[in-house]
């Protein structure tokens, strides 16, 4: 399940299979395999998650992060993620070498222009900061910022002498910013939506400084007086009053809203920040003008509405020194996202996705704008597929961005010119999480079937790789692991399915195995070959045994508008259906044993899992994972609930919307359901509500169904992915632990 958010999407990067050395020969074999080479449950704790290469000045060093795994030095089978610097040289003849160590992680490395210093993120006492570590004279790191807001995201000028980053304030902390740049108005410009309030009031919630004097607080003593007395107690928390639309957050309530503010500091240690855009406007993704005379950003619209409500944001640009604020994109039916200013300042390119109909399906395009004018911009409109993560040639020719597409996620550049076509660099069948342009290069970080992650450089045109790491593939040498294999299937309406197939690991073509059905999130996420998430589970799986299935249903990502509005008010039928065909066709083949079927998914895959069972019963066992399960209910519980509108066109109390609902929950034939179930969600999962899981299961129970609930103590909803790694191994241990039991051992 995805959260509907404001800003653009994050995308993930993907390399093409051409530009990877020669793979291992990690690949299903036909003979048996010593146990100790499959891949088991604690080498999640091995590997190493590589990300944010970012490339020296003089292109022969990149710095990037690993995130690793480790024990608790004082407490045995309990364990802790730490990230680090680390920095490669691009030829490829020398080690990469650690820069920052200990329990203390460190990560966003930024190279200065000289190449002497890299400012990154430190985070200590649960605030982050930015620091400066020197590189051509040694030395330690220093802080560079002391904020109580905390600062991330830094980007240094063009000469080095200033670095830019961000800060989430509160209200309180927004306005007495305001206060100290002499702000003509210290209240939002939009409706603070609380009851017969408005801003200014004594009691009002922008108010909440220890430090201001207080009017007199009593609960006995006047209106005024209990008034303050109960603002009191709610800036205290208790209670936590709400009166915002999106009040639920990943873990927790979030009563108050959030202010992503931009600042510059200059680059020397004792040097004060100043705030470039004070304000109940949140930024983001700022970069610098080629001059460093000003910063582009995207921000939400000046308009009354509370930013809950407002989903269009523009572009705009201030200047360094803090004095002026100007408007460059501003459409009320566009929301614009990661402006970047080409290195001969004469262009800048950026994200647009038209929101006026329906933001999940519209398509995120590419459109570039001369700057210093006021010329109309331009978009391409050819490439049917969400683009993201645009990066400007070092000669301002083209821009290089990465689209999710047919299951891979390639890298793709456009010329800088009206009605240009994409050019595809790279195919589909790995991975690539971050990537970074220099004059002549380009460095990723690489997954691959064989390889979760590795640090590679390549020429522009995404040719003549070179591996710079061996981070993952030492460990893996000598294991085995077993390769997707790609398939497609035709649906009776035409849709087109794309469907990989893996053999246990140590296969034997005279065994038959069981095969197991994964089913991704989103419901608009992809999966495919060069998937870093799932690559331990799937291998995990294959190597205790099983066969797998994964496909890219309809409404999945990265096939195009008809392809993901295929699913509009059709979460259940059209989907399932869809999965239920790559099962029909993966037991066709000589290998699978189709007695002995199971099925699991996460997410909004927990909800298909789920839905499955009610409506086809040749599963033998099903694992629901923080899904979704009643519609209805989900509108009021998950912070995901624009899903409801979004994908349903209304809301559930309208007439018209409700029974469509209905006809999509899991709920409402939760009565059919008599396949084994294992429920799993987290404590703290506020994505998509654990009282979704509590409902199914007291259902089953009711109904004397063979079901199971597993709850992880304050896990979230990215438990599988970035949770407490002890619950990531009970997970996938439980799962394979619940399967057994139904389909018993090869």
């Amino acid at each position: 399940m995805q959260t509907h958010m404001r800003s653009l999407p994050r995308l993930t990067l993907v390399i093409t299979l051409a530009a990877c050395l020669a793979w291992p020969a990690l690949r299903a074999t036909e003979t048996p395999t010593p146990a100790e080479s499959l891949i088991n449950a604690t080498d999640l704790l091995k590997i190493r998650q590589l990300d944010a290469p970012v490339l020296s000045p003089d292109g022969q060093s990149v710095l990037y992060t690993v995130k690793s795994i480790a024990e608790k030095p004082d407490k045995k089978g309990e364990y802790s993620y730490h990230t680090h610097l680390w920095l490669a040289a691009t030829d490829g003849h020398t080690a990469p070498r650690e820069l920052t160590h200990g329990e203390i992680s460190a990560s966003s490395p930024q190279w200065s222009p000289d190449g002497r210093r890299v400012a990154f993120v430190r985070t200590e006492n649960e605030k982050p900061q930015i620091w400066i570590l020197p590189l051509g004279d040694g030395g330690e790191a220093v802080a560079l910022t002391k904020l109580a807001s905390g600062a991330v995201n830094p980007q240094w000028s063009p000469d080095g002498r200033l670095i830019a980053f961000t800060s989430a304030l509160d209200a309180t902390e927004v306005r007495k910013e305001l206060i100290k740049h002499k702000a003509a108005h210290v209240q939002p410009e939009w409706d603070v939506e609380r009851p017969k309030r408005t801003p200014g009031d004594t009691a009002d919630w922008f108010d909440k400084a220890k430090d201001v004097q207080r009017p007199a607080a009593s609960p006995d003593g006047t209106r005024q007086e209990q008034r303050e007395w109960l603002a009191q107690n709610e800036a205290d928390g208790n209670p936590r009053v709400i009166n915002r639309l999106n009040f639920i957050g990943e873990a927790d309530l979030e009563p108050q809203l959030k202010f992503i503010n931009l600042y510059v500091i200059e680059s020397h240690e004792g040097a004060t920040a100043t705030a470039l855009t004070p304000g109940y406007r949140s930024v983001s993704r700022p970069g610098w003008s080629p001059d460093g005379k000003q910063l582009i950003f995207a921000t939400e619209l000046l308009t009354t509405r509370h930013p809950d409500r407002e989903f269009a944001t523009s572009l705009e640009l201030v200047n360094a020194d803090g004095t002026g604020r100007t408007t460059l994109l501003d459409d009320k039916a566009e929301s614009f996202g990661d402006p970047r200013i080409s290195p001969d300042g004469k262009l800048v390119t950026f994200l647009a996705q038209n929101i006026a109909t329906n933001p999940v399906y519209a398509p995120v395009r590419i459109g570039f704008k001369r700057l210093g004018d006021a010329s109309v911009p331009w978009y391409n409109e050819s490439l049917d597929r969400a683009a993201g993560n645009l990066r400007w040639s070092a000669d301002s020719s083209h821009v290089y961005f990465v689209a999710a597409s047919n299951g891979g996620f390639p890298l793709y550049r456009i010329a800088a010119q009206p009605k240009a076509e994409p050019e595809r660099l790279t195919s589909f069948e790995t991975g690539v999480d971050a990537f970074d342009l220099g004059r002549d290069h380009v460095a990723y970080v690489l997954t691959n079937p064989a390889d979760p992650y590795e640090l590679y450089t390549a020429s522009l045109d995404a040719k003549e790789p070179r591996i710079l790491t061996t981070h993952n593939s030492e460990w893996l040498h000598a294991k085995q692991v077993s390769l997707p294999e790609h398939r497609t299937i035709t649906r009776p309406d035409g849709i087109i399915v794309d469907v990989w197939l893996i053999k246990p690991a140590s296969f034997d073509r005279t065994k038959k195995y069981p095969l197991l059905l994964e089913i991704h999130g989103g419901p608009q996420a992809m999966w495919g070959p060069g998937e870093a998430s799932m690559w331990h589970e799937f291998q995990f799986f294959a190597s205790r045994g099983y066969g797998i299935v994964y496909c890219n249903p309809r409404g999945s990502g990265g096939y195009g508008y008809n392809f993901q509005y295929a699913n509009y008010q059709n979460w259940g039928p059209g989907p399932g259906a869809d999965v239920l065909a790559a099962v029909d066709l993966a037991a066709k083949e000589p290998w699978v044993d189709a007695n002995r079927e199971v099925v699991m998914g996460g997410s909004y895959g927990g909800y298909l899992t789920a839905w499955l069972i009610t409506q086809d019963h040749r599963f033998k066992a099903a694992v629901a994972i923080r899904g979704v399960y009643d519609l209805a209910t989900f509108f009021g519980e998950g912070n995901a609930w624009r899903l409801v509108p979004d994908d349903f066109g209304g809301y559930p109390w309208q007439k018209n919307i409700r029974p469509i609902l209905e006809a999509n929950s899991p709920m409402t034939f939760v009565d059919r359901i008599t396949t084994p179930l294992l429920i799993k969600h987290g404590d703290t999962d506020f994505r998509t509500g654990y009282v979704q899981s509590e409902m199914l299961y007291k259902s089953l129970k009711v109904l004397g169904q063979p079901v199971e609930y597993a709850r992880y103590p304050h896990a979230t909803h990215e438990l599988s992915r970035s949770g407490d790694p002890r619950q990531r191994l009970d997970r996938i241990v439980r799962f394979d632990e619940f399967f057994r039991r139904y389909i018993g051992e090869n």
